[in-house]
């Protein structure tokens, strides 16, 4: 009996190049935030927002069953699963900082603007990072990631002293609502960085 060809030959699929277009739809989402922050309208952000958190919802998904079904990987399939569930983290934060700012009609503030930033800069050599993967430089990369997002914190404890002068009770609510957000995708991007350098660091 002749078995067919295809069961003796391994699938090895693109796992890596799904991440990096998972990153891409995830640098998209920042491109539209950093719009936002400079003055774009909160609604039309986030319905951009939203088309594109589905893209990385559908790639998230395709990564994991490329994982499953790949026969190796170029990185340990938990790492991947991992890295995919960190950029779907960071891309759900972004969107709920939007989203929470469109809902309360309370518009970024210089406070929240320099955190922003802060987070999209320290984003920027994690990116590098993810598309080294697995080269050990992207370890490098992560490290000044995570001292960028320093920043990030400096910026967070001065908008929480400066609510201190808000006299307006509802809106200082909803300032404090907005930076506990943005707190909250520093703490993701943080989480991927981490990663990054955990999953490099197994590899040497």
């Amino acid at each position: 009996m002749k078995l067919h060809r295809s069961w003796f030959l391994p699938r090895n699929l693109d796992t890596l190049g799904t991440l990096v277009r998972q990153l891409e739809v995830v640098e998209q989402m920042l491109g539209t935030v950093s719009a936002w922050i400079e003055g774009a309208e909160s609604d039309a952000s986030v319905t951009e927002l939203r088309r594109l958190t589905k893209e990385e919802h559908e790639l998230r998904r395709q990564l994991n069953l490329e994982v499953r079904q790949s026969f190796s990987t170029p990185l340990e399939s938990e790492d991947l699963f991992e890295f995919g569930e960190a950029l779907g983290e960071i891309a759900e934060c972004i969107y709920a900082l939007v989203r929470e700012a469109d809902l309360s009609h309370t518009g970024p503030d210089a406070c929240l603007r320099a955190i922003v930033e802060a987070n999209l800069d320290a984003f920027q050599p994690l990116a590098s990072a993810v598309r080294m993967l697995p080269h050990g430089r992207a370890a490098t990369k992560a490290d000044e990631s995570l001292q960028r997002l320093a920043v990030a914190e400096h910026c967070y404890r001065a908008a929480i002293a400066d609510l201190e002068f808000e006299t307006d009770l509802r809106h200082e609510l909803r300032r404090r609502e907005l930076y506990r957000r943005s707190e909250l995708l520093g703490a993701a991007t943080q989480a991927l960085a981490r990663r990054v350098w955990y999953a490099v660091f197994k590899t040497e």
